[in-house]
This record gives structure tokens, C-alpha cells and sequence, in this order.
């Protein structure tokens, strides 16, 4: 009898398999988790800065508009004692 060639695993196939194309973009899409808005990640770095990352007990870091940094502050709070996800806010642009 002869033998069976060897199968891919899901892995292997899955390296071997092309990339999907991805956008510059896309990899800094970050939105604020208190109203949603669309954040440059030049803002963070500004001064004085336009949106902050605010961390939660657990050292996850959310992403915020300093103007909305008591709102942010109040729903990572309710993560932290819940432990539950972060209630975010629908995103816009």
C-alpha cells in the first residue's frame, strides 16, 4: 500500500497563503472611547495634547479626546470594577 502525502497544517497553509493588502491608515485607526471621533496619532503628541490614553487596572491603554477624558475616565472606571469591556462609543470620522 502506499502512504498518504502529508497534508498542510492550518498554520502552514495560512503562511503560505497571501497577505491581505492593508492600508497605512487602517494599522493607526484609532477612535475615542467616549464619543467615537476619529484621532490622529499626532494628536497624542502635541502640545498641549489633543488625545490622551488613559490606562485601566488590568494595563490596557484607551484612547481618548482630552476633552473627554472625564467621560473616558467614568467608562474604564466601570471596566475596572466590572470587568467587563470597555463600553465604547459608536466611531465617526
Amino acid at each position: 500500500m502506499a502512504r498518504r502525502e502529508k497534508r498542510l497544517t492550518k498554520r502552514e497553509k495560512k503562511e503560505l497563503s497571501p497577505k491581505p493588502h492593508t492600508h497605512a491608515h487602517e494599522a493607526q485607526h484609532i477612535h475615542c472611547v467616549a464619543c467615537g471621533r476619529h484621532l490622529e496619532p499626532e494628536s497624542f503628541e502635541a502640545e498641549p495634547p489633543g488625545s490622551i490614553f488613559i490606562r485601566c487596572q488590568h494595563g490596557s491603554d484607551f484612547p481618548a479626546c482630552a476633552s473627554c477624558e472625564v467621560e473616558a475616565k467614568f467608562r474604564i472606571d466601570e471596566h475596572d470594577r466590572t470587568g467587563k469591556p470597555v463600553s465604547t462609543a459608536r466611531a465617526w470620522h
